[in-house]
């Protein structure tokens, strides 16, 4: 599978970059922060935090605010591989724990039906 965002995926540093996003509509162009495979911004549309998964452009979770999306994917990369789905509904037993430690929503399941 090729990595939607390979350009911005890996960084060693926390950089504010634009990156895509999957949505139901499509991709979708954001700016964020980024490191490593995880990206944090600013859904202004819902007025939320949301952590996405760089690779495939899955939303992971929605964090109560930046510092805890921070602390988050500090933990989180390092369980991530490249096959993280969207909503975190095939996400591992302790990728769900560490969401839920830093107090990381889940988001809805988005069915067939409702993104056609």
């Amino acid at each position: 599978m090729a990595t939607l965002n390979a350009t911005v995926t890996g960084r060693d540093e926390l950089t504010v970059l634009p990156y895509r996003v999957v949505t139901t509509e499509g991709f979708r162009r954001v700016r964020g922060w980024v490191w490593q495979s995880c990206g944090i911004r600013r859904d202004r549309e819902k007025r939320r935090i949301v952590i996405d998964h760089l690779p495939t452009g899955a939303l992971i979770g929605v964090a109560p605010d930046v510092e805890s999306a921070l602390r988050a994917v500090t933990d989180l990369d390092p369980l991530l591989d490249g096959n993280a789905t969207a909503g975190g509904h095939a996400l591992t037993p302790t990728i769900r724990a560490v969401l839920l430690r830093h107090c990381i929503a889940l988001p809805d399941p988005v069915l067939i039906e409702e993104a056609a």
